[in-house]
């Protein structure tokens, strides 16, 4: 078999999911035919590519060799087509990426009632560290990312720029019903010195695993970190389940067996913030799909969190909405 870039495709999908179970639903595959396929992979570059770990597939010294080089040739051909875009005829699509959110389909919504007539791709992913990427390599025209401090979080590559939306948005904490805290006003960081942490489902270069750790050690306590490479409802349901606790933003909704509290004196923060390219994207489309962000994001927060009991009587632990200029 001769390798096609279908299957970099397919190397790297395992490599970013770190689970064949969830690369294959990300690929629209079942398990046995991706797992097949693997070995036909393996089998064309005469070795393993990954090995199970605790934690998931973990790539193999030749796994990590090879994936150097197809991300290296995915991005150039992603940059070949999108750049080749620009000598077309007709109005190209805007390709949209999102971090993942419960606001996803009305803010796409809005979107598209803001910007008729203009097809619209999109592409969603737990990571603004990946998307950021696409955004550099010509893949994506404009991403929405929720982002923590500069220290920490993804650079802003050459030629790209930034507008928050939302800043400063304090997290809260999503706490199993059970808890021996659920009925606390608000929660010090440091009363969490003894729970078990659930990470943020977003990968290590991100920031938001590094920025959470050190906001516990300046509390006094070092986290302990048992649960990752989950998504959203992984995530939920373990703490549903009583198995720890995790960070959340005040736009969640009510969840199963647990309750969200907010964290006292606002340890942590995150930015909501679009990052664009100024070659394919002018400012009244930016400002459009802001626009259409700030909407969705108000209309949530009035669904969601304004039910909380302690939402009226704690206003700091609300975020700061900013419209376009």
């Amino acid at each position: 078999m001769e390798l096609e870039l279908r299957h970099l495709r397919v190397v790297c999908r395992l490599a970013d999911s770190g689970s064949v179970s969830k690369a294959a639903a990300a690929l629209g595959v079942s398990q046995p035919s991706l797992t097949a396929q693997l070995h036909r992979i393996e089998h064309a570059v005469g070795g393993p590519l990954f090995e199970r770990g605790p934690y998931g597939v973990v790539a193999t010294p030749l796994g990590r060799h090879v994936l150097s080089r197809a991300r290296a040739m995915l991005a150039d051909m992603d940059e070949l087509i999108g750049s080749s875009r620009r000598y077309t005829s007709g109005s190209a699509p805007l390709r949209l990426g999102s971090v993942r959110t419960v606001m996803f389909g009305a803010w796409l919504s809005r979107v598209e009632d803001a910007l008729p007539g203009r097809e619209i791709t999109t592409q969603v992913d737990t990571s603004c560290a990946v998307l950021t990427e696409m955004l550099a390599a010509d893949v994506l025209d404009v991403i929405m990312l929720g982002r923590c401090d500069d220290a920490h979080a993804p650079p802003c590559p050459q030629g790209i720029r930034e507008q928050t939306m939302v800043f400063p948005e304090p997290f809260a904490i999503a706490l199993p019903a059970d808890h021996r805290l659920a009925d606390a006003d608000e929660i010090a960081l440091s009363d969490l010195a003894d729970d078990t942490w659930i990470c943020p489902p977003a990968g290590k270069e991100d920031g938001d695993l590094a920025y959470l750790r050190e906001a516990c050690e300046a509390a006094g306590f070092t986290p302990d970190f048992r649960y990752s490479n989950l998504d959203i409802t992984e995530i939920e349901q373990l703490i549903g389940a009583g198995r720890g606790v995790s960070l959340c933003a005040p736009t969640v909704r009510e969840l199963p067996r647990t309750v969200i509290k907010p964290l006292a004196n606002q340890p942590l923060l995150w930015r909501r913030a679009l990052r664009w390219r100024t070659d394919t994207v002018d400012q009244p489309t930016v400002d459009a799909i802001h626009q259409a962000f700030v909407t969705t994001y108000r209309q949530t927060i009035t669904s969601n969190a304004a039910a909380r009991p302690w939402w009226s009587t704690h206003p700091r632990a609300h975020p700061a909405v900013i419209d376009p200029a």
